[in-house]
């Protein structure tokens, strides 16, 4: 595999491989910059019994509006997705990492789910944890997180799963 640097990604951005509505997607040296959308999806509160994920669980999902925020508290948990929409091709794969500036603050922007399969199409979902002892307020269109793009060895049949198409936070299963 070969990590795309600058020019190759900005040449995705010109195919509208990645589309950031009514506004520029960031181009970096070696990542596309990704950006809070404003939807967020909750789990509601479970106190039953432990079971095997995936489940499908009761969530609730927040839309703010213009100039509104979302506060996430000291180990609050969301799921957001990004503003960035993404048409990865055949041939490509991503890789989400929280930005620097706010993982050194112990909020996440991802744990555990952070790879973007070829052929995939849609928004990145995000899994928004605060390790910290602050409260944060999430704003829209705030920098959150950079995709690195890589070029796999041959061309795969692409991704065909059930986040296909995806334009907001999906819950497990």
């Amino acid at each position: 595999m070969m990590i795309l640097t600058q020019v190759a990604l900005r040449a995705l951005v010109e195919k509208n491989a990645v589309v950031r509505r009514n506004q520029d997607v960031v181009v970096d040296t070696t990542s596309i910059g990704l950006h809070l959308d404003n939807q967020f999806t909750k789990y509601a509160p479970y106190d039953g019994e432990a079971f095997t994920p995936p489940r499908k669980m009761e969530t609730t999902t927040t839309t703010l509006g213009e100039g509104q925020d979302i506060i996430l508290p000291p180990n609050g948990k969301l799921l957001a997705c990004t503003q960035e929409e993404i048409v990865l091709p055949t041939n490509k794969f991503g890789l989400v990492q929280t930005k620097g500036s706010i993982a050194r603050g112990f909020l996440f922007a991802h744990v555990c789910d952070g790879q973007i399969d070829p052929g995939y199409r849609g928004k990145i979902t995000l899994e928004l944890i605060n390790m910290s002892e602050f409260y944060y307020k999430l704003v829209p269109g705030m920098p959150i997180a950079s995709l690195f793009l890589f070029e796999t060895d041959t061309d795969v049949s692409g991704y065909a799963g059930r986040y296909q198409n995806s334009m907001h936070p999906t819950a497990m299963a």
